[in-house]
């Protein structure tokens, strides 16, 4: 018996020794272990539109700690994750906690389609992201401006305001000038006739302006022929340029940095402007489309609080409550349009966004460096390096000329889309047909121009 008991206690040593040693991570906690690469990839496509890996809430909690609120529960986070609502039935206080929380304003957490091993990574990942300083109040990408930049940029924009009020300063100045140059006269009259001296005629401004010209003849004669010559060129210049507003950049209602949504926040130009795929006009997007981020973002990095009050204004939203107004009488956001192309003139932004697959910069510039709605230059859109495929043209940018200069240097894939893959289709059912596509590929290239895009009805009513 005792030679059979000291073989017992050595089976249980080595059973426990395989538990212990041989599977170390059988009891490992669903935080510990992951691989910190993947998770960040998969948290960049499944959670980052909603979470952060701060404490900061977005369009639902941060994830900071959350390897300690969840501690103990590693089945359950799974089961939170995978299919919320059945977590949830579970009355786990924590579960009941959040939902109470948050599933009034942000609604339910979609269930995720990630395994239980993806989980683990993600989780990993949360626990210590890592996350690289950034230069100085800005973005680690250089392709985008630093916060200090976007900062000065407005600053500089708000300057702009600043000509107006010295203009107005300066005609009161004037005012003020010509009120003291009448009291001055009166006084010089009152002192003279007090004296007994001869008073001076009083002359209109008009003839003592004409008065001093002719005693200062030859200096008013170049200085009006240079003012001549001047207004000659300026004239000229300003008539050429109407239709053109390279450069305009109006004030909006909403201070709102493109340089931080879309390079900084990576948020794609079409989430906004989502018709540019569907419709001939790009569209601003309503309040509700902002509504999506800034539920839970409400102090901006730039203005604080200021602006976005203004979104939550024209809504009805109690930032304090995260909950809408009931019966709020909304006010629409007057925003003041850019780009405004003639009435004669049809474009569509589907044609060339869906079909002609264009870059969004190819005509409106390095978006990622704009604050407000700009009209880019032709100097902002040909110094783009980063699009693939830029086509560099000469003329004014959204000019009749510039639309039928890129018309005829950009080229055309027949197997891009079903649009062109039915005309490519069209050319081959006629004798007539075949004879024009060789024509057409005679150099190797098929351009807009030579598919009809110089023809005046693609582009005119």
């Amino acid at each position: 018996m005792k030679g059979l008991s000291e073989r017992f206690r050595l089976g249980i040593a080595i059973a426990f020794a395989f538990i212990f040693l041989a599977r170390p991570t059988a009891f490992a906690s669903i935080h510990e272990g992951g691989d910190k690469a993947k998770g960040e990839q998969l948290f960049n496509a499944n959670c980052a539109s909603c979470h952060r890996v701060t404490d900061e809430v977005l369009a639902a909690p941060g994830l900071k700690g959350i390897h300690e609120r969840w501690a103990g529960k590693d089945a359950l986070i799974v089961k939170w994750i995978q299919n919320p609502q059945a977590a949830a039935a579970t009355g786990d206080p924590y579960i009941k906690g959040l939902v109470a929380k948050y599933v009034g304003t942000y609604g339910w957490m979609q269930a995720q389609a990630v395994s239980e091993a993806d989980i683990k990574n993600i989780l990993s990942y949360i626990k210590d992201p890592g996350i690289a300083p950034q230069p100085a109040g800005g973005a680690a990408d250089s392709k985008c401006m630093t916060l200090d930049d976007i900062a000065k940029k407005k600053a500089s924009e708000e300057e702009n305001d600043a000509v107006i009020w010295i203009v107005i300063i300066g005609i009161i100045l004037t005012i003020i000038a010509i009120s003291a140059a009448n009291i001055s006269r009166s006084l010089k009259t009152a002192v003279n006739e007090r004296a007994g001296r001869p008073t001076e005629e009083a002359l209109s401004y008009s003839a003592a302006v004409r008065k001093w010209m002719w005693k200062n003849k030859e200096f008013v004669s170049v200085i009006g022929l240079f003012l001549f010559c001047y207004l000659a060129v300026v004239g000229y210049k300003d008539l050429m340029d109407i239709g053109i507003y390279q450069g305009y950049t109006p004030e909006q209602p909403i201070w709102f940095s493109h340089a931080i949504h879309n390079c900084q926040n990576e948020i794609d130009c079409q989430y906004c402007h989502s018709s540019a795929y569907k419709s001939k006009h790009a569209g601003i997007p309503s309040v509700n489309v902002c509504m999506n981020c800034h539920k839970g973002i409400a102090k901006g990095k730039i203005t604080g609080e200021a602006e976005i009050a203004k979104i939550y204004d024209a809504i009805g939203f109690d930032p304090k409550t995260k909950t809408y107004i009931e019966n709020y009488q909304q006010k629409p956001v007057k925003w003041n349009k850019v780009h405004n192309l003639p009435d004669h003139v049809y474009f569509s932004h589907q044609q060339h966004v869906t079909v002609g697959k264009i870059n969004c910069k190819q005509c409106h510039g390095p978006v990622q460096m704009y604050n407000v709605g700009h009209f880019a230059t032709n100097a902002e859109v040909n110094g783009q390096e980063d699009v693939e495929g830029l086509i560099k043209l000469d003329k004014q940018v959204l000019t009749m000329g510039w639309c039928i200069e890129c018309h005829n240097k950009a080229n055309i894939d027949l197997t891009s889309s079903k649009y062109y893959e039915e005309m490519h289709s069209r050319f081959k059912t006629s004798e007539v047909g075949q004879r024009t596509f060789r024509q057409i590929m005679e150099d190797g290239e098929v351009t807009v121009k030579e598919m009809g895009g110089w023809e005046c009805g693609k582009c005119h009513y």
